[in-house]
């Protein structure tokens, strides 16, 4: 198995601490940062390929590739300054396939997660998005609609709080069959030059011609960082999280 870890943004709502350093290299813990627990977890269940898509201060990841038991692999978004994650999520559009899990680099999860993901690749072929549908949403949530198959309808932080099933945390994984409608998507965004737009609304406005499911996160534990706020509370359950991790 595959994984690609977005890893390009400047993070700016981190002030200083992110002034030279890549949001996913910030310590979360006295042994590990972000990126260095992220792939701890995918290594350690099976995933043997991983690309990280790097921006914002790559020299810092170096060191950290250097120490993992697998080759690690890089691409450079060199626009990482003028365009959000819409173009970082473009520059894999090659290497991407049904075999690859997509993470935003920004999570601190606890292993089942990667676990209940793992399980969904080896048990169908189909497109998916992880959802949190046990807390409450709320206006900053990545939020989405389903309809009775679990099929994703909407997915957009924009969307009725009410009418949401829950909230996306950042990890997916694009079939085959809906690969071409997500990479035309991402293309007519990057052409109409909508830079500040997310892959996620590349796959709200394919959402009618992809299959996209929304699988439950099962109430396991995760959270992202955006704000001081969130890295306190990240490095909280880190604490938490790191026996499983026997580190």
């Amino acid at each position: 198995m595959k994984a690609i870890i977005f890893a390009a943004g400047l993070s700016s709502r981190l002030g200083e601490l992110t002034k030279e350093l890549p949001k996913s290299c910030l310590a979360i813990t006295k042994n590990q940062n972000m990126i260095e627990r992220n792939l701890f977890l995918l290594i350690k269940n099976g995933f043997t390929d991983i690309t990280i898509i790097t921006g914002h201060a790559k020299e810092a990841f170096a060191e950290i590739i250097a120490k993992q038991k697998i080759k690690i692999n890089t691409i450079y978004n060199e626009l990482y300054k003028e365009r959000n994650n819409i173009y970082t999520a473009y520059l894999c559009k090659d290497i991407l396939d049904e075999d690859t899990l997509i993470l935003n680099s920004d999570l601190v999860l606890e292993e089942e997660i990667i676990k209940i993901a793992q399980k969904q690749m080896q048990s169908s072929k189909e497109s998916f998005m992880l959802i949190d549908d046990f807390n409450q949403v709320d206006e900053e949530s990545m939020k989405v609609y389903v309809d009775e198959n679990q099929k994703i309808t909407r997915v957009n932080k924009a969307l009725n709080l009410e009418q949401s099933l829950g909230e996306y945390i950042g990890v997916l994984r694009i079939s085959n069959e809906d690969k071409p409608c997500f990479i035309e998507s991402m293309q007519s965004i990057l052409d109409k030059q909508e830079f500040n737009l997310y892959y996620e609304d590349a796959i709200d406005r394919a959402s009618a011609k992809m299959n996209v499911h929304a699988i439950s996160t099962q109430g396991k534990l995760w959270t992202e960082i955006d704000t001081l706020e969130d890295l306190a509370k990240a490095r909280e359950l880190a604490k938490n999280l790191e026996a499983e991790l026997k580190v």
